[in-house]
């Protein structure tokens, strides 16, 4: 299973930065921008910039984690329910 996380993660690396990038890049102009409504638009971009780095950080790493957290406990909670119907190894 981590063999195929890892190959998972690695797949899906580039799509996933090429799309945090180009979202971070189109929003820097507002991010510096001056002028008329300027505040808005910092406060938006910087929203933008915000979440889709939370996005990256949170499916590259939190998602997995959390995957292989949860397939540990179903496949230790199989094998206690697996054990109570085992007959008792002697001694």
């Amino acid at each position: 299973m981590r063999e195929a996380v890892m190959r998972a993660n690695r797949d899906r690396l580039r799509p996933i930065l090429m799309t945090t990038v180009a979202f971070v890049a189109g929003m820097i102009p507002l991010l510096v921008s001056n002028g008329t409504g300027a505040a808005t638009n910092k406060t938006i971009s910087c929203v933008i910039i915000g979440g889709q780095t939370l996005a990256l950080l949170l499916t590259l790493i939190a998602t997995p984690v959390m995957y292989t957290i949860f397939d540990d406990m179903v496949n230790l909670r199989i094998v206690r329910w697996l054990a109570k119907f085992s007959p008792a190894q002697p001694e």
